[in-house]
């Protein structure tokens, strides 16, 4: 497919990638931790070496390979989860208690339904933790205990999903690669130990894109039906779980009208209805998940009142403000609880003249450089964080929130806890790791062809920044993308032209 809308997107997505990395070594914009540079620029260095340079093993390219690592890399996630088990706080803990709650038989009160009538989108959530309750329960396990070792699942399932997305298109070696990359940045990370819907998502995000791309490559109509109606399914369901999934369908729809100019008329127009029912699929399938999420709660609907929850224009005034923490460094269009109580008890009308007047404020306070300079600051805030905001939410970096019981736990505690000794050096590896994925990705961006695969994943990694730019969000709102990042890296790896990049130096010595 040699398409110049698809290469401008690649190029874009490329230029993107590389100028939040570099910025990010050469002037971080610090997110909820410090990164020390003596550490990250070492493995970032060695890393992009490996990345560009290494070679995977003749031995370990075989059918078995992936089986095993998304096997192991699921009980390693689920064993460090459990053995940093602590007292997590914020959303996860408010919907994991009205869990606890409803299958105790107790009536949600009425905070609790206010709450869900302000945030609706996570009542799949209070799914999810009512199962964990429930097997717990039959089993005589604590539910944390349950609902962490599903995350080890989906992990699990997320490295295999990478390998079903990369092996086509890259073949056996990198597609080892990424399922090892997306462990360490993924699998090991300390929110394995706190179950919300970042986790959950992202086999069904990886999964359906594993499952779109492998639609394309099918010559027979009917088998692209079937793999695109998973695929849209799989995207439906991350979606009720988390919000963000929704860019993956856009994406999909955006690559089908960028494939439009190779087209004939005739196969244009079987395009554009293809995209319009996936769109129209997706809208009904999320809708009946919706809907009968809510209805496996049992909640009354009567006390929901829907609306409380805030405008889409609130969320996008919310992306706008600026604020310094306790340690003094800015971060930019993240949780604000004055503008959460700014609109409470308000109509929705008022609400939207709230979020336009806030709007209207920070243009006239910024002016257009101010405001593209806030929004680039705001993207190498969000991409520059190789931790993904772990311990960053509500009160968990509050000293004694882990308690550590035997010595694994405390081993771990000591590497994964915010406050162990070695939680430090063990940032600045998964840094210098995530900043070479963001250049071996982005600079690949700039040389490959426009392939198929290749657009979807570019085009998705492009949705989600565009999604963090414009709304409400922090690091952790990419995370579950993480692995389409380094799955992205993988396809479209290339070795730099060393030739070419030292041809000035050699005029300058030769004098020419």
């Amino acid at each position: 497919m040699d398409n110049p809308v698809a290469r401008a997107l690649l190029r874009l997505t490329g230029v993107a990638l590389v100028t939040v990395a570099v910025v990010a070594v050469v002037a971080p914009r610090q997110p909820n931790i410090s990164y020390d540079p003596r550490i990250v620029v070492p493995v970032l260095i060695v890393a992009l070496a490996i990345g560009w340079f290494g070679r995977v093993p003749e031995v370990l390219k075989n059918r078995w390979m992936p089986i095993v690592v998304a096997t192991a890399g699921g009980g390693v996630a689920t064993g460090l989860g459990l053995a940093l088990r602590y007292d997590f706080g914020w959303d996860a803990r408010v919907i994991f208690e009205m869990a606890r709650s409803t299958h105790a038989g107790r009536r949600l009160t009425d905070g609790e339904y206010d709450y869900l009538s302000q945030f609706p989108n996570n009542i799949p959530l209070l799914v999810i933790d009512r199962f964990g309750v429930e097997v717990g329960a039959a089993l005589g396990l604590a539910p944390d205990a349950v609902l962490i070792t599903l995350t080890g699942v989906c992990v699990a399932v997320t490295l295999y999903a990478a390998h079903l997305l990369v092996m086509p298109v890259a073949g056996r070696g990198p597609a080892l690669v990424t399922q090892l990359v997306i462990l360490a940045l993924v699998g090991t990370s300390p929110w394995v130990s706190v179950p919300y819907t970042d986790f959950y998502a992202m086999p069904f995000i990886v999964g359906g894109l594993a499952l779109a791309t492998a639609a394309w490559r099918r010559p027979g109509w009917g088998a692209r039906i079937v793999l695109g109606g998973l695929s849209i399914a799989a995207i439906a369901v991350a979606y009720v779980i988390k919000t963000t999934p929704a860019v993956v369908i856009v994406a999909l729809v955006v690559v089908a009208m960028v494939l439009l100019t190779d087209w004939s008329m005739g196969r244009a127009r079987v395009l554009i209805a293809s995209a319009a029912g996936a769109v129209v699929a997706f809208i009904v399938l999320s809708t009946a998940l919706t809907a009968g999420a809510f209805a496996v709660t049992g909640l009354d609907s009567n006390r929901i009142e829907p609306q409380v929850s805030p405008p889409v224009v609130w969320w996008l005034a919310s992306g706008m403000s600026e604020q310094v923490n306790a340690e003094g460094a800015a971060q930019y269009g993240t949780y604000r609880r004055d503008m959460v109580e700014a609109i409470r008890g308000r109509t929705p009308a008022e609400m939207r003249e709230y979020a336009g007047t806030y709007i209207g404020d920070r243009w006239q306070e910024r002016g257009p450089i101010g405001t593209l300079a806030f929004f680039a600051n705001k993207a190498a805030w969000n991409w520059g964080d190789g931790m993904f905001w772990a311990w960053g939410e509500g009160l968990d970096s509050e000293p004694g929130r882990v308690m550590p019981h035997g010595p694994v736990a405390e081993a771990v505690n000591s590497v994964n806890g915010l406050h162990g000794s070695w939680y430090p050096i063990r940032t600045g590896f998964a840094q210098g790791l995530w900043l070479a994925v963001l250049l071996v990705a982005g600079f690949g961006l700039l040389r490959v062809p426009a392939r198929r695969e290749t657009v979807i994943l570019a085009v998705t990694v492009l949705g989600i920044a565009a999604f963090t730019l414009a709304f409400q969000g922090r690091s952790r709102y990419l995370f579950a993308f993480v692995p389409v990042v380094v799955s992205l890296a993988a396809v479209v790896r290339t070795r730099p032209d060393l030739g070419s990049v030292m041809e000035p130096v050699r005029r300058l010595v030769g004098g020419r």
